[in-house]
């Protein structure tokens, strides 16, 4: 995993390097990108990873994606792994160091998957270009060596895989249709708090997506801007990147600087207050894998409004925790938003279920499944 923002993918990879080691395994943690201070900083402080490619201090274009390919290409760091047990790969470029690590020295790997490979499967715009330059960049490259072989080394890495495990049953279904290949759905955790105590609710929704162009986190404004709500306030957490001065020029566009704060990053704790002095979440991302914050948020006491596609639908119990509006209908998720906000008792009865409901989504639970699925595959 590459550990350069706050989010879900990377809380994963974190938690579970953390759980095993308390489980009694030694864990050592590899990635082509780490930048402390943008990743749950105090978390990764307790995991320690190591970069597989030298560090550069200074920052140059195409910085991320640059760190990836030489991860890929040069073997500055496959050495330090090849006397391990197992290796955890997330996604790529680590499914790829994966089948080098299996060819030349013969270790086993498991792959714990997101997504699909997005600058070889992108996901659609819906009416923006959502890239950023460093995924450009890869789509270039993967353009320029031609798509059908870059296709055929992404299936050859998992297809070689010991075992799959997918993050959502979404996930799973769209690898068997591109390769064909299958695996077993073992769904991320959320962290345990205990009960929620009753106190009261601040007109405010929250939304907790990174801030890159593909979460559509505009989207939310024009949900906000055609609510008859017009005194909700919307909160958008999550650290903030070049990309966020764009979303607040959108609401400044929309007239709603009254109505929307960006808090940058915030830690657990204040996260966590933000949830419990808030009545709703929302999240507008494009085919989400998964969607940990939904689930996060449903443990506060929060009913979630998320589009009905992709993995959301497996986040999300429509009517009972929640609703899910129909993809991508701005005006529709407006509604169903109202409906909870205006509704006192609505909004009480999907309080309990959303609480009751994230108590499915525990790290232990996950612990157990990745931890037999390593231990099979362990050479």
């Amino acid at each position: 995993m590459g550990f350069f923002y706050s989010g879900g993918g990377e809380r994963v990879a974190i938690q579970q390097a953390l759980g095993l080691r308390r489980r009694g395994h030694e864990v050592k943690v590899y990635s082509p990108i780490i930048y402390a201070d943008k990743s749950f900083p105090d978390q990764l402080r307790q995991v320690g990873p190591e970069r597989l490619v030298p560090h550069l201090p200074f920052p140059f274009p195409f910085r991320e994606s640059s760190a990836m390919l030489a991860s890929a290409v040069f073997p500055f760091g496959i050495m330090k792994v090849a006397d391990c047990d197992v290796m955890l790969c997330h996604s790529q470029p680590s499914m790829w160091l994966g089948l080098r690590l299996n060819s030349l020295h013969g270790v086993p790997y498991v792959g714990y998957l997101h997504q699909l490979t997005t600058f070889i499967h992108p996901r659609p715009a819906i009416g923006e270009d959502w890239n950023t330059g460093d995924f450009q960049l890869l789509d270039g490259i993967v353009g320029g060596i031609g798509k059908p072989i870059a296709r055929s080394l992404d299936r050859l890495c998992h297809a070689r895989a010991s075992r799959l495990l997918f993050n959502s049953e979404w996930t799973k279904r769209l690898f068997a249709e591109a390769y064909g290949l299958g695996g077993e759905t073992v769904y991320p955790g959320i962290a345990s708090h205990g009960p929620v105590a009753p106190g009261e609710r601040k007109g405010q929704v929250v939304t907790a997506a990174r801030h890159y162009p593909w979460k559509r986190i505009d989207l939310t404004f024009e949900v906000l801007a055609k609510m008859k709500q017009k005194s909700l306030k919307l909160v958008v957490t999550s650290k903030e990147t070049p990309y966020t001065a764009v979303l607040k020029r959108r609401v400044r566009l929309l007239g709603l600087e009254d109505r929307v704060t960006f808090t940058g990053f915030v830690p657990d704790d204040a996260l966590a207050r933000i949830m419990t002095e808030s009545k709703g979440y929302v999240q507008t991302s494009i085919q989400e894998p998964f969607g940990l914050s939904p689930v996060e948020a449903q443990s506060y006491g929060l009913p979630a409004v998320v589009w009905g596609d992709a993995g959301m639908r497996e986040t999300v119990i429509d009517g009972e925790t929640g609703f899910l509006a129909k993809p991508y209908d701005t005006q529709d998720f407006a509604e169903k938003l109202d409906a909870i906000v205006s509704d006192p008792p609505l909004w009480s009865r999907m309080s309990r279920e959303a609480e009751n409901w994230s108590q499915r989504f525990g790290w232990e639970s996950h612990l157990d499944k990745l931890e037999a699925a390593l231990a099979e595959a362990k050479r």
